[in-house]
């Protein structure tokens, strides 16, 4: 039987299906689940099928199709939502449960579940003036719709609303990633700007490069310091050994 949890943001109201399946039974079992929502927000509405917090497929309402999260799933897309009917029925039963629960929860203030998180890096190491990607994570999100600015020196760069994106999380929040191709130079500031659906703030998280040594470099930098105390340490103790030397000819 589908398991009903019921969050809410302000006035955005999600209802969480989530279908679990316990697998193996080894010490560390590991949970195949799959999770649907809906709500008024964009995307309207979802459905993932996840193996522990790990996203495998997506449904696709709008067109009926299955998008595999690697490429090596897609040989089981046909195997992964086996039944559209169910699908569907599961759908239609969350719209009107949030259409019943909204009408319920009208005028009653609604519980708060804090701030985004927002994590930004680089996909590859950062080389200044070479083509890089910014990844911004975005944690503890709930629901899943969101407006994403990325700015390069307070200039708006790039616009885009997370549609399918996300991961369904073990806590029942979601997980959502942006990401953006820059190369970087010297003294640039990029910012990941995130809005969640039902909040008027706005979550920033700003990087800057720094300029990493490199590996060779600092290890030849080591070898030439290392060198160069060798042979200071050799001549002072050369020096001391013939002022020594002199000392014990004047006695």
């Amino acid at each position: 039987m589908p398991h009903f949890c019921l969050n809410s943001l302000q006035n955005t109201l999600v209802l969480l299906v989530p279908l679990l399946a316990m697998l193996g039974h080894c010490d560390d079992d590991h949970v195949l689940s799959q999770v649907l929502f809906c709500q008024p927000s964009e995307p309207s509405s979802g459905l993932l099928k996840m193996f522990d917090e790990d996203q495998m497929f997506s449904y696709n309402f709008s067109d009926n199709t299955v998008t595999p999260w690697i490429g090596d799933f897609h040989k089981w897309r046909d195997q992964a939502f086996s039944n559209l009917s169910t699908i569907t029925s599961h759908l239609k039963l969350c719209n009107r449960f949030r259409q019943e629960l909204t009408k319920a929860l009208e005028n009653i203030t609604p519980e708060a579940r804090g701030s985004a998180q927002l994590t930004v890096f680089t996909g590859h190491p950062l080389r200044l003036g070479v083509e890089n990607t910014l990844i911004c994570a975005i944690n503890d999100v709930y629901p899943p719709a969101l407006t994403i600015t990325w700015r390069k020196n307070a200039k708006n760069l790039t616009t885009s609303l997370i549609s399918s994106q996300y991961f369904a999380m073990g806590d029942l929040s979601f997980q959502a990633f942006s990401y953006l191709n820059v190369t970087p130079y010297h003294n640039d500031i990029f910012s990941c700007e995130v809005q969640v659906a039902g909040d008027n703030g706005t979550i920033v998280k700003h990087w800057i490069p720094q300029y990493p040594v490199p590996s060779h470099l600092l290890e030849n930098v080591l070898c030439g310091l290392g060198f160069s105390l060798g042979i200071i340490f050799l001549l002072a103790g050369f020096i001391l050994l013939c002022l020594a030397k002199k000392l014990h000819n004047t006695d």
